[in-house]
């Protein structure tokens, strides 16, 4: 008889945890996939509309838009704001500068400076 390695039984042991682990790992992703599917495609329809640059259609509403925002800042009605309206546009500005910065990082492929 073969003599008995001492560290083959573990070894089984763990060979048969790690395919236990991949197969239920695999089916677990597969049944997340699967309940995801519908939720991501609604996503990547809104995605589409809502992040995508206007549309030729679309330029007079932002020209529109500009102009009311030159409007009220020569005005000072922005003054008449509530709370809770300029902590909204407060938060777009800083979501769009973040943005800004993000793309930044990304476009410098580093995250300090250009590389010059």
């Amino acid at each position: 008889a073969l003599p008995q390695q001492p560290g083959l039984k573990m070894a089984q042991r763990l060979a048969a945890f790690g395919t236990k682990l991949v197969t239920k790992s695999t089916a677990t992703t597969l049944t997340v996939a699967k309940a995801a599917q519908p939720h991501l495609s609604k996503f990547w329809g809104h995605a589409r509309v809502e992040l995508g640059p206007p549309g030729l259609s679309q330029w007079p509403q932002v020209k529109e838009g500009f102009s009311k925002l030159l409007n009220s800042t020569l005005t000072g009605k922005f003054l008449d704001t509530s709370v809770k309206e300029a902590t909204r546009n407060t938060l777009v500005a800083v979501e769009i500068a973040c943005w800004f910065y993000v793309g930044e990082i990304i476009g410098r492929r580093s995250l300090i400076g250009y590389k010059v």
